[in-house]
């Protein structure tokens, strides 16, 4: 047995076996490592990365206070798990078991050091430096995760230079490349410059890993087979059903038979072993939990420990003579029946009895889903009544997520947390189909769509305008009679990209857009963005629409449209532009000027979108139907279409805004390679640009104005006083800090 470490790292060993506890500093700066070749493969799907750096970023977010990152000593250390090593000498480790997770730290170290160059935070750069390599040899980086096929991959990464994937790759180098692309995505949705350096400090200080290393490679391999094969510990599940079980009386066996035939239906689904655990945290959140607007929530209990909270729960739940445990055990196992159908739709795209919502819900990280689908419906429906009703809760969140989405307001599951504790408890009361209908209609966000002619993909928002594009393509080559590709496009092997129609080169429109951050924003509106295959996209590189459009006629129609003549003689399209109103809008371009295409192109995607997540074609009440939109919205400086807010705005510039330390209004100049940039501060401490394009982070604003991937937007930004004096925002806030108006500790 492992005897147990303390955090400085004293060694405890029983027999030749020995313990560490490392923080990532720890661990990477000081050895390089290897990997065994029975375990060679870095084979981490999307999900599993998803779920590390989420769980990471809201672990950090809980430590973090008014912009400053928590003392070393603040706080639980964030536990990543066991790993198992043979050292071969002291900066030289053979990983036996622990490579996914070591992988993929390393490449998140990659992109966090992209960032910071980019930002010219050094003091962080250097810092991720001594854990990404060890030493040059030449100039060739030896990496701290030293595998030879992975190298020139590491090397273009570690240089922030263009990587194509050689054919014949491994599975290896194929998933490092998929995996990297979604990190770089992953972080820039959730970390900006100026909680850079506070969760770099964080993460290679306070998440640990205990090391158990092994006298050789054999014996690493043998404790690498005993962790994997033998010794299982009972789950919650297990412990949930001995508690459950032992107090059912005669009906035990027969109800335990159930009870595995139950487990066995829910993990044949793409072999999840995790699905009968994640099945009971939503049926018990969805049926049994005290929850919103009846009080105190349980559902951090619940994932804490579902058997513990069940065993402390026994009276709300009636659990008192042993018809009442065999009544409850009964409802959790026809309710595993109606789970199984939604978990297989989450999965794939099977189309059936319109589920597909959960799929795009999953696909979207949106994986508390299924308590708030659970919620609706009963043990007893039948399969008909609970997937009508599983539909419309799974629509309701997909148009929460879009409606978000178009708001630039926060879309990780948590952020619908509120939601979800405020619906779920309605739900329950819910006996119909129609009962379901008119709870979510009520709270179904109502809008006309008219932030899409104006809203763009920025750095932070990828994989949300991946998500848009995806279901508009998909809509119109399904109304065209054409297969359905959006699993293709929503795939984690990024087989399909988003193209830009016009290329970024703001010199060839600078006879109509002389301001190049107005071009830039307007060439990034999702009106002017299409979805290409991979190898398309990298072949049209930087040509001029005029040019590209020729190409088109053989994309799917969204692209192909722009094509000359291909409306013609094409009677199945004509339908569908007839059907869905938008003969002005679904068409090829002459000569006509960008912002003329940015108009156009932006109202036909509105117009798509308020088809797409009409309420009545979701099967909810005409009563929330979307009002209707006469003519074009201006694309141009007329004014940016504000979008609606969900919530307060979570920024400092919000802030900063609340605290009065701005006025609404508030003029703020940017210079960027001698160039002045301009933007206003509106009441909710959001940035609209000259363009017409709204901001909710000044980051994102700066990126814009000076077409660089990252900026430090509270330094970028300044504002004029009335004597000339340019004083940044972060000087301004840190002035307020000060002087009190901003307190430190204050949270939004």
């Amino acid at each position: 047995m492992l005897a147990a470490v303390d955090r400085e790292g004293a060694t405890m060993a029983a027999g030749t076996i020995q313990g560490d506890t490392f923080d990532l500093m720890d661990l990477f700066e000081k050895a390089i490592y290897h990997i065994e070749y029975y375990q060679r493969e870095y084979a981490w799907s999307a999900e599993d990365v998803r779920t590390l750096v989420a769980d990471l970023f809201d672990s950090f977010e809980r430590a973090w206070q008014d912009g400053r990152a928590p003392r070393r000593d603040r706080g639980e250390p964030f536990f990543l798990g066991p790993f198992v090593f043979v050292e071969q000498d002291r900066q030289v480790r053979f990983l036996v078991d622990g490579q996914q997770r070591f992988t993929t730290l390393h490449l998140l170290f990659l992109h966090l050091r992209q960032m910071a160059a980019a930002l010219g935070r050094r003091d962080v750069e250097s810092k991720l430096d001594r854990v990404i390599t060890a030493f040059y040899i030449g100039d060739r980086p030896r990496f701290r995760i030293d595998i030879e096929e992975r190298q020139k991959l590491l090397e273009a990464l570690y240089r922030d230079e263009p990587y194509e994937l050689q054919p014949g790759a491994s599975l290896s180098v194929r998933n490092l490349h998929e995996r990297s692309a979604q990190i770089s995505e992953l972080i820039d949705e959730r970390l900006g410059e100026e909680r850079l350096r506070s969760f770099v400090d964080w993460l290679l200080t306070r998440v640990i890993m205990v090391g158990i290393r092994a006298p050789g490679r054999d014996s690493g391999f043998r404790i690498f087979e005993s962790m994997n094969d033998r010794g299982a510990r009972l789950t919650p599940v297990d412990l949930l059903k001995s508690f459950l079980l032992s107090h059912v009386g005669e009906g035990e066996e027969k109800l335990n038979q159930r009870w595995r035939h139950m487990l066995a239906e829910l993990t044949s689904v793409r072999d999840d072993t995790h699905a009968p655990r994640t099945f009971l945290k939503a049926a018990l959140i969805a049926h049994y939990a005290t929850l919103g607007e009846e009080g105190t929530a349980d559902s951090d209990s619940i994932e804490a420990g579902l058997n513990i909270w069940v065993r402390k729960n026994t009276d709300r739940l009636g659990l008192h003579r042993p018809e009442d445990f065999f009544r409850f055990v009964d409802h959790l196992i026809e309710l595993a029946g109606h789970y199984r159908t939604f978990l297989r739709a989450s999965r794939g795209l099977y189309g059936e009895n319109g589920l597909e919502a959960l799929f795009y819900n999953e696909v979207n990280g949106l994986t508390n889903q299924m308590a708030l689908v659970l919620a609706a419906v009963r043990s007893h429906d039948t399969d008909t009544s609970a997937k009508e009703k599983a539909a419309l809760a799974a629509n309701f969140l997909d148009c929460l997520y879009v409606e978000r989405v178009l708001a630039d307001d926060p879309v990780q599951a948590k952020d619908f947390e509120p939601d979800l504790q405020l619906l779920i408890p309605r739900l329950r009361r819910c006996a119909t189909r129609d009962d379901v209908a008119d709870v979510l209609s009520a709270a179904l966000p109502s809008t006309a769509f008219e932030s899409v002619c104006t809203f763009g993909m920025r750095g932070n928002n990828k994989a949300q305008v991946r998500y848009l594009l995806a279901r508009l393509t998909a809509y119109i080559e399904t109304g065209c009679r054409r297969p359905n590709l959006i699993a293709e496009y929503l795939g984690e092997e990024r087989a399909w990209q988003i193209e830009h129609l016009y290329a970024n080169h703001p010199e060839r429109h600078r006879h109509e857009v002389p301001d190049a951050a107005a071009f830039r924003a307007l060439r990034a509106r999702l009106g002017v963005l299409v979805l290409l295959r991979r190898s398309d996209n990298a072949s049209y590189n930087d040509l001029p629409l005029e040019e590209k459009r020729l190409r088109y006629a053989r994309e799917n129609v969204l692209a192909a449209v722009l094509a000359p003549d291909y409306r013609k003689n094409n009677p199945t399209l004509k339908g569908f532009i007839a059907d869905n109103g938008i003969e002005q809008q679904f068409r090829e371009f002459g000569n006509e000027s960008l912002t003329r295409v940015v108009e156009v192109r932006g109202e036909l995607y509105r117009r798509l979108c308020a088809k797409i997540w009409a309420p009545a074609a979701l099967g909810f009440s005409s009563a929330v139907e979307q009002p209707a939109v006469a003519g074009l919205t201006p694309a141009g400086a007329n004014g940016c279409v504000v979008p609606p807010r969900h919530r307060p705005l979570r920024t400092d510039l919000a802030r900063m805004m609340r605290a009065h330390v701005l006025t609404p209004g508030t003029r703020i100049e940017g210079m960027y390679r001698d160039v002045s940039y301009t933007a206003t501060v509106d009441a909710d401490g959001g940035i609209a640009m000259p363009s017409g394009d709204y901001f909710v982070s000044a980051d994102e604003a700066g990126k814009i104005a000076c077409g660089t991937r990252h900026c430090a937007g509270m330094a970028f930004w300044h504002v004029v006083a009335a004597d000339g004096q340019r004083v940044s925002l972060r000087e301004l806030r840190l002035q307020a800090q000060q002087d009190g108006r901003l307190t430190r500790g204050s949270r939004t």
